[in-house]
């Protein structure tokens, strides 16, 4: 029963010590390589699942910023996927000078296609160590304006008003001209423009619209909200509205909108004239103008 239980096991046998490819002496199996794989899959399994345990028993009690969470996560991961897979090929039988070799091969590969994918993980690691971005920052970039959702080795998520998420490469935040909102301060100064027609009671409008301020829900009341006559233009009394507000409030767009719809319904109240462009014509004329009536 054994030498049959041998002789059957005989073609697995060989099929598992198959050669697939020498490297530097190193004879490299199908038995082996598949081994490693299905070591490696668990590996990035089982790498989240110790970022899971490190979040919850040393990140989130000791570390209270969004970005430095976000930052040791990224490492945890990234250091225990190297680990774990340092573990599987070691088991997997596999030597580790293997990869000087396919290191090597790496090397030129990036030398001729793949600068960009190196450059975007180089400033991805930047990124997380020296932190002039960071998860929850209000940031506008090439264009792109909205909250950083997550930041990876390669790539941002952006999230902007309109909840669309923008992937931007991390060589961006390196190369290009970075707007951030909440680097320094998390009180950013808003304005909203208005005019209103001449003859209007300027007394009035600076009273009530200052009152909105001072009543609004996210206008922030240090600083105190002003409001300031600005001009005044061909066809209106142009005014001012200047508040500040927390840049890391859900919507500062809600938030001025809220404030039109005011400002439109105690104009109405009050019987003020928003402006509008008009035209005055004069005619001068050297004799009567012929008028038809037209039945």
């Amino acid at each position: 029963m054994i030498e049959g239980l041998k002789s059957g096991l005989l073609p697995f046998l060989e099929l598992w010590n198959l050669k697939l490819i020498t490297v530097a002496g190193i004879k490299l199996t199908l038995g082996s390589t598949l081994l490693a794989l299905f070591l490696l899959a668990f590996a990035t399994r089982l790498s989240r699942l110790v970022v899971k345990i490190l979040n919850r028993r040393l990140i989130e009690p000791f570390v209270e910023d969004k970005g430095a969470r976000n930052t040791y996560q990224t490492f945890a991961f990234y250091g225990a996927l190297a680990g774990l897979v340092t573990l599987s090929m070691t088991v997997a039988g596999i030597p580790l000078t293997v990869f000087t070799v396919v290191g090597g091969a790496l090397a030129i590969g990036v030398g001729f296609g793949s600068q960009n994918i190196v450059n975007n993980f180089i400033s991805g690691v930047i990124l997380l160590v020296e932190q002039p971005i960071k998860v929850g920052d209000v940031v506008e970039v090439e264009g792109m304006a909205g909250v950083i959702e997550s930041i990876g080795t390669r790539s941002t998520k952006i999230k902007n008003a309109d909840d669309k998420i923008f992937i931007v490469p991390n060589s961006f935040f390196l190369e290009k001209a970075v707007l951030n909102g909440t680097y320094e301060a998390s009180v950013v100064r808003n304005v909203i423009d208005f005019g209103v027609a001449y003859g209007s009671d300027v007394l009035k409008i600076e009273h009530a619209c200052l009152d909105i301020l001072l009543n609004a829900d996210g206008v922030r009341q240090d600083p105190m909200p002003m409001v300031l006559f600005e001009n005044f233009n061909e066809s209106t009394l142009d005014f001012k509205m200047v508040f500040w507000a927390d840049i890391q409030s859900e919507n500062i767009a809600l938030v001025k909108s809220a404030i039109r719809f005011k400002v439109n319904e105690r104009f109405k109240d009050l019987g003020v004239e928003m402006a509008f462009p008009q035209r005055d014509v004069h005619l001068k004329l050297s004799r009567p103008l012929d008028v038809k009536v037209l039945s």
